[in-house]
């Protein structure tokens, strides 16, 4: 290989490595209304606050993370559906449903 196209190569390995792990691995959970989960089982109301003192620690801190942390429990008991009863910068809290369908 000529040298510009080996470093072609490395970067391009670099970036899908990169994408291929990252940290923050969204969950498949659907937005719903009360509405649509009248017939599902309801598994909990998870609620989480932001971590304050990410602000005074890092500038490049992500500020916000109480949504993704609900997320990732909501996945981690195995809901399907989740309905938001709030979501703000300082925290959330959702209920979360399994549904057969």
């Amino acid at each position: 290989m000529q040298p510009s196209r080996m470093i072609k190569f490395i970067i391009i390995s670099i970036l899908i490595f990169l994408c291929c792990c990252t940290k923050n691995q969204f969950p498949n959970l659907a937005v719903a209304e009360e509405e649509m989960v009248y017939n599902c089982q309801y598994i909990d109301t998870l609620s989480e606050t932001s971590d304050p003192g990410k602000f005074a620690t890092s500038k490049y801190a992500k500020f916000y993370d109480g949504e993704l942390k609900v997320l990732e429990r909501a996945d981690n008991l195995g809901a399907t559906h989740i309905v938001w009863l709030y979501n703000y910068r300082i925290g959330s809290s959702a209920s979360i449903y399994r549904c057969d369908d």
